[in-house]
């Protein structure tokens, strides 16, 4: 790969990929910022090597590029992400009882785990805890493949820490969904700082289905970047 890539460039790259010069060395600078959709290790060797490089384009992040799991890796990268704003199902200031008690209860079991739950862990006890009312509901029948047991899932409408969840008829979630900036804590750790709460999102993000439909397939060049 050789020169810069046009403004409305977009690079796929495999899951562990440790090197990531080239892609670095393409990237246009006659942008606004650089949305970076990585999770993990691939997050924390692309923004080393971007800050190394030199880069000092914004970035706007994806929920796994500003999750815990990458917020609490050392070095000079935890300095270079503070700013970026991103959104997603978790934000780790917000200011309700039902996030503060599910943090609380996080800390309480992992004392030595992220300073605040990572998207992951939020996640897992989503749907642990959809499973587990829903197996309560048709007490345990998981006979006939589990038709009552997907029926009552369907149906699900329940409190969660990050507000309600629930289905629409597709079977696609709908929940809050948070606008967040990393900011450094008190203590030193970085946090996603929740700039606004969008309630209740949807698969449509709010558009019928019907004109939604009108859109295409997403695909690697739908929707369009511009």
């Amino acid at each position: 790969m050789g020169g810069k890539a046009p403004a409305d460039a977009r690079f796929w790259v495999p899951i562990g990929n440790k090197d990531y010069s080239s892609i670095i060395a393409a990237l246009p600078d006659d942008v606004d910022a650089i949305y970076v959709a990585l999770g993990g290790a691939d997050a924390v060797n692309f923004l080393t090597q971007f800050e190394q490089s030199g880069g000092d384009l914004p970035l706007v992040g994806g929920s796994i590029t500003v999750d815990q799991t990458v917020l609490g890796s050392k070095g000079r990268t935890r300095d270079f992400i503070i700013g970026t704003p991103s959104g997603g199902p978790i934000s780790d200031t917000w200011d309700d009882p039902r996030w503060a008690a599910f943090v609380g209860a996080y800390q309480a079991a992992f004392p030595d785990g992220f300073p605040s739950p990572s998207l992951f862990a939020h996640s897992y006890y989503i749907n642990t805890k959809a499973a587990l009312l829903a197996l309560n509901e048709v007490d345990g029948d998981l006979s006939d493949g589990g038709v009552k047991f997907r029926a009552a899932l369907s149906g699900l409408s329940f409190e969660t820490p990050t507000g309600m969840v629930s289905l629409d008829e597709r079977r696609n979630a709908i929940a809050d969904i948070f606008l967040t900036e990393v900011v450094e804590g008190p203590d030193g750790n970085l946090l996603n700082k929740t700039i606004k709460v969008i309630p209740q999102v949807s698969q449509t993000l709010g558009v019928d289905y019907a004109t939604f439909l009108e859109y295409g397939s997403v695909s690697r060049e739908n929707p369009v970047c511009e």
